[in-house]
């Protein structure tokens, strides 16, 4: 069996497993699994090597690993945002709840001291009216 031959049968092999794996569990399409084959569109027919042998194994892993990147951004938006929504919001409940009782707090002393000045107010005006009486009376 040549090169060609065991990395045909080793690439079915993933496949298999990948699918296998798709069917047992159909969970969350936007975790890459480590048994998925990489499609390395970026390749013509004509830039792949015709033997194994001919393989620049560094050039290759890199440019695996850019499309694995470019994969995985384009559906980090998915995995972050869910992550971020649920850090978020336990973040933004528990600020609500701080400002929230910030603003009671801080009504209530206003309320106070505004019941306080118009309290002080009318019992100045009713001394002012009484002290008035009696010196005209």
């Amino acid at each position: 069996m040549d090169s060609d031959d065991e990395l045909q049968r080793l690439v079915a092999q993933l496949r298999h497993a990948s699918d296998a794996e798709t069917r047992a569990d159909p969970g969350d399409e936007a975790i890459p699994m480590l048994t998925e084959v990489v499609e390395l569109p970026r390749y013509d027919a004509a830039e792949l090597p015709q033997a194994l042998a001919d393989v620049d194994w560094a050039h290759l892993a890199l440019r695996v690993q850019e499309n694995v990147l470019e994969r995985l951004l384009g559906r980090s938006e998915a995995l972050i945002d869910d992550e971020m929504q649920a850090g978020l919001e336990a973040v933004i409940s528990r600020a609500t709840e701080s400002l929230a009782a910030e603003l009671r707090m801080t009504l209530a002393q206003l309320v106070r001291d505004l019941v306080a000045r118009a309290v002080t107010d009318e019992l100045t005006r009713v001394h002012d009216e009484i002290m008035g009486e009696r010196g005209r009376g």
